[in-house]
Order: C-alpha cells, then structure tokens, then sequence
C-alpha cells in the first residue's frame, strides 16, 4: 500500500490511552531513502509543547479510511521520552537514547533499511541488540517539509521542482518523487520519478540533482496514475 507525504499530514497520532496530536512533519534518510520519524504536533496536548518524533518501529496500525496512525505506546511513555529542542537535529546519539528508552533494536546495526528486518515492527522486541553497538555519527535525516519546492536539476538543465513524495508501506519506504512541472511545461503536470534516479541532494541549492534528461522527465508517468 502506498500513501503521500501531503496525506500523512493529515493524519492524528493515536496512543494506546488517547491522542498524541497530528503528523506535522517526516524526517527521511536520504541516504536509504525511507521514513525514519514522524514529527508530532503536540500543542492541544502537552502543556508548554515539545517536539516529539515516533518511530515507524512504534506504529502498529496505519487507518487510511479514518486518517488516523495507531501507535502501540502510551501517552506517559511519549511524554516522558527522551526531549528534543523545537530546532535540534535528530543525531545519531540522539537516536541511540530513544531506541534505548522505548527498547527497540537499532536499525542501523544491521545491512538492509531496517537493520537485518525488511519492516520496523520487527524491531520491536529485540531490545538485546540496543546495547551491544556503539552508535556512528551518521546524519541522514532530512525534512520532507523543507524539501518540498526544492528544484530539479536534470543532466541537460532545471525543470520542475519537488511537490510530494510517495511512502510505501508497511516498509516505510520513499519510493517515488512527485514533481511539478507546472514552471517548465506550458499547461504543466505532476509525475512520478523513482528515488533510485536521485544522484545526490544540493542543501545549499536548495536542488535535487536526477540522473535524468529532460525528454527523461517530461514523459515520466502521470503523477495522479
């Protein structure tokens, strides 16, 4: 199954004893490219509001019919995890505390996206591993809130820039870029371009580098297909 980054956003946080808030954000690694975090707008329910993230590991149901995402903590257990300042970057050392606090094991122990798992459920119950490897400083974490707008850079010239992104679940993956042409191609429109097209992210210009032509991109498939 496949949902948007844009409908994501939409969605509440639900714990196992009420709500949490809503999906303000997603933190993706831009190296694996797949969802690492989800970022909680907790302002109706926590007083003095922090910045809480969930990890995909914590979400055991996702409700499309309700936009709802169930997750299998409790309000208590979120409140009092590991706090992250409103602009603090997620670490690596950062993670390590978090997969410790909630017992999961460390997906970045293992050679494939969620460790030696192909979903992040999986991680659940092997709190073993938590201690066993110290974590590198690594950080791939990136805001899909900041990358949309970013501009596409094409082997042959800029088109396009970033709208959306498709996540496939239950992986968690970050299969596809949605890219609007809209001021590139008169009448413009919206295709899928796989992230595995992707060369490398330009932070300081604000760009998305493809292995692409435009003729490449232009006859990409129809976004809404």
């Amino acid at each position: 199954m496949e949902t948007r980054f844009s409908q994501l956003k939409h969605f509440g946080i639900h714990a196992s004893d009420g709500d949490i808030g809503g999906c303000q954000d997603v933190l993706i690694d831009d190296e694996q490219w797949v969802v690492r975090y989800l970022v909680a707008d907790t302002n109706k329910w926590l007083p003095l509001s922090r910045k809480v993230v969930i990890t995909p590991v914590s979400i055991e149901k996702v409700d499309h019919t309700n936009e709802k995402l169930h997750v299998n903590l409790s309000q208590d257990a979120v409140k009092n995890s590991p706090p992250l300042e409103a602009h603090q970057p997620v670490s690596r050392e950062y993670e390590s505390l978090l997969f410790r606090y909630f017992g999961y094991g460390y997906y970045w122990t293992g050679p494939g996206t969620w460790g030696e798992y192909a979903h992040p459920m999986e991680l659940v119950d092997i709190a073993e591993q938590v201690h066993e490897t110290a974590p590198a400083n690594e950080e791939h974490l990136r805001s899909c809130e900041e990358l949309e707008g970013y501009s596409i850079v094409l082997n042959d010239g800029k088109a396009g820039h970033v709208d959306d992104f498709i996540v496939q679940l239950p992986e968690w993956s970050v299969a596809d870029l949605i890219i609007n042409l809209n001021d590139w191609l008169p009448g413009g429109k919206q295709v899928k371009v796989p992230t595995h097209q992707i060369k490398h992210i330009d932070w300081a210009g604000h760009s998305i580098v493809l292995n692409m032509d435009k003729a490449d991109l232009e006859s990409a498939p129809d976004a809404d297909d």
